[in-house]
């Protein structure tokens, strides 16, 4: 069996840092910034969660775990064990199943749907994946000792389990423990997002409550209203906050199902085309991101400059990240074309170019 065990700082909930949700421990940086890349490891992305730990160099050994080589790229099937300290020990906080875990850390796309700079070594489906209720994080995993070596974690974050001490004694009683757990788990998997399919009318008070919650970017509590409200009356307005509820709960491909069910009811409209060609963008769909932006070309707002700048920032991105450096440039050129733009952006888009063009040659 594959198994790696993985030290990271604690948390409530692992979906983001919040006021109420700061990271400890593990390490004199999280200390000091009061922050941690891990902070999302058990944030439902469209469907995955996408876990990091903070490692001493810039590769992980997977071939320590069974049947991988040096030669490959990515593990997968593995059981990945999230352990943070509590009280003084370090306890099982939650666990990957069926995890596909990298050589080398990732980097995912940083866009305004996301926000996020965010690095991973794993994913696997938020299904498969299990944070602890805080009351249920008391299984201890010991520090590795000279009596017996390969019992726990030593100096690095990563521990392998790979002793014939670990696979004999350890390993046996924590699978047993995980195969056999029946508790609740917090994170949240595609049920929470899901239609129920109920068709009550929105009362006067709930009608008041979505209003709220939509004023709020309260998106967790709008969702299953809006639900029930597009049933009252399929409307093109209602479709896309549903859009745009999902959206910023991270659910990219049920978001674009709901913006496109709007446009198809009132054509296309500024704002839900703008959140669509983003939304793309994240998915990799380039070329549909790109005929998207295109296209608010054609609409009044793209006559501010500044507007028009980060229309075409996204289809110079687009080509970037196809590889596309000439095209790229053109896009560039036509950014720094522009009057109205800011010194920042100006500087930033000459530097960017610098680069690509050093590419190119």
């Amino acid at each position: 069996m594959r198994i790696l065990f993985a030290k990271i700082s604690y948390m409530h909930n692992y979906i983001g840092k919040t006021e109420y949700d700061i990271p400890v421990g593990a390490g004199k940086w999280v200390k000091e910034n009061k922050d941690a890349h891990e902070k999302w490891n058990f944030l439902n992305e469209d469907g995955y969660c996408y876990g990091f730990v903070q490692m001493h160099g810039s590769e992980f050994h997977i071939e320590r775990l069974e049947d991988v080589s040096k030669n490959d790229e990515v593990a997968k099937d593995v059981l990945v064990v999230w352990c943070s300290p509590k009280d003084g020990k370090t306890v099982i906080v939650g666990w990957y199943k069926n995890a596909t875990v990298e050589r080398y850390h990732q980097d995912s796309i940083v866009s305004v749907v996301t926000g996020m700079p965010r690095s991973y070594f794993c994913w696997a489906k938020a299904e498969d994946c299990y944070l602890l209720p805080e009351d249920k994080r008391t299984y201890t995993i010991d520090r590795a000792s000279k009596e017996k070596t390969g019992s726990g974690f030593g100096q690095s974050n990563i521990w392998y389990a790979d002793s014939d001490y670990a696979k004999e004694e350890i390993l046996p009683q924590i699978v047993d423990y995980i195969n056999n757990y029946n508790g609740n788990r917090i994170n949240r998997t595609e049920e929470f997002f899901k239609d129920t399919g109920d068709t009550t009318p929105l009362s006067e008070n709930e009608m008041e409550l979505f209003d709220h919650y939509y004023n709020e970017q309260e998106w967790s509590e709008l969702l299953p209203l809006g639900y029930r409200k597009y049933r009252m009356d399929e409307d093109a307005d209602t479709a896309a906050i549903i859009g745009t509820a999902l959206s910023n709960l991270f659910q990219y491909k049920n978001a674009i199902l709901w913006l496109e069910k709007a446009v198809s009811i009132e054509g296309r409209m500024w704002d839900t085309v703008g959140l669509l060609t983003y939304l793309y963008q994240q998915l990799d769909d380039f070329d549909k991101s790109t005929e998207l932006a295109k296209s608010l070309l054609d609409f009044p707002e793209t006559k501010d400059d500044a507007v028009k700048a980060e229309v075409y920032s996204i289809i110079a991105d687009n080509y970037q990240f196809k590889g596309d450096y000439q095209e790229t440039i053109k896009w560039l050129d036509m950014i720094l074309d522009l009057a109205a733009i800011e010194d920042d952006l100006r500087s930033f888009t000459k530097h960017h170019k610098k680069e690509l063009e050093k590419k190119c040659n």
